[in-house]
């Protein structure tokens, strides 16, 4: 409870700073927020609202806040591939935007510290035997580790000397390359975990860990954590691939399919294909590891399985026993 009412004081305070901090850059003339133009004051009221939410204790306003955020930091993502991929930040013109990309952090921060305040937690329980995910499930996480094919095979052919896949001429390093092996080697051993029997039990290649319980948080967290942020980006960056390719937009002050490259396509598909995945399969574990409630007789007769008497047989042998124990202490 003290750990619920930190994390609420923590969130308040911090979404109620961030929004203020946004406002006075608004005041000041610096329109923009987290990439989008003329967007300063809706950020922050928003940033204002969540903070109100959580101090009102509004659960719904809350949650609609926190969907609000997640949505305003869609971008993130790419973000973090590009930083890991060329060590900067850029926007669609090719400018640094570093400043863009700590306001997409203060978002998604925002918006996980307003979920933490309002999810609920269960009643303790038992829990449920190591088992698979229903079959349609495990159909879905392994279609969600086929969808990282065409981005993954596009940057490895790409590192590999195949020639113009990538817009500018661009080719990925070796160590460029070996990080994004590891990092889609994560994606999917993190999604198929969600499916087998050894995302609920710790598997025997874990030694020290191997048998134990596996905590039901340790895999959720960073699936709601991520799983937003891949859905947005993909279908965002489906749509702004449309609108690059169709020459409504530009990037870098360029239009059409050259502008992108192929990995401009194979992005939104493999980014929205694996995080819808993600997300189905999350909702199927945390159903399957959901404890049942026990509950406690009362009685040493529920114990022993035997039909418990009407309450006023019981309170007349009560009244009896008690009457005999008065008899029998009266005696001198």
């Amino acid at each position: 409870m003290r750990f619920k009412v930190g994390v609420a004081r923590a969130t308040a305070a911090s979404t109620a700073v961030f929004g203020i901090g946004t406002g006075i850059g608004a005041f000041a003339g610096h329109d923009q927020f987290a990439g989008f133009p003329h967007a300063a004051w809706p950020g922050a009221a928003v940033l204002l609202l969540a903070s109100a939410a959580v101090i009102t204790r509004r659960r719904w306003a809350a949650w609609t806040m926190a969907g609000v955020l997640l949505a305003g930091s869609c971008w993130l993502l790419l973000n973090l591939v590009e930083l890991a991929l060329t060590g900067i930040v850029t926007d669609r013109h090719g400018d640094p935007a570093w400043l863009a990309f700590l306001e997409r952090l203060g978002l998604t921060a925002a918006g996980a510290l307003l979920v933490a305040t309002t999810v609920r937690r269960r009643a303790g329980g038992l829990r449920p035997l190591p088992h698979a995910a229903p079959a349609r499930i495990r159909r879905i996480a392994y279609a969600g580790c086929a969808a990282w094919l065409p981005y993954g095979g596009v940057h490895l052919l790409s590192a590999f000397g195949v020639p113009g896949l990538e817009p500018g001429g661009f080719r990925p390093s070796t160590s460029m390359a070996v990080a994004l092996c590891v990092g889609l080697g994560l994606a999917v051993f993190l999604l198929l975990g969600l499916v087998h029997a050894w995302g609920m039990v710790f598997p025997r290649w874990t030694i020290l860990l191997a048998g134990r319980r596996v905590p039901r948080f340790l895999p959720i967290v960073p699936v709601w954590l991520i799983a937003p942020t891949f859905v947005l980006y993909g279908l965002g960056a489906g749509v702004y691939v449309m609108l690059v390719v169709g020459g409504v937009l530009q990037w870098h002050d360029r239009t059409g399919l050259d502008a992108l490259g192929y990995i401009g396509v194979a992005q939104p598909i493999s980014f929205a294909g694996y995080g819808l995945a993600l997300t189905a399969c999350a909702v199927s574990y945390q159903l399957r590891t959901r404890p049942t409630p026990v509950t406690v007789p009362s009685t040493l007769e529920a114990d022993s399985g035997e039909h418990p008497r009407p309450r006023a047989e019981r309170q007349r042998t009560q009244a009896a026993s008690s009457s005999r124990t008065r008899g029998i202490t009266s005696v001198p």
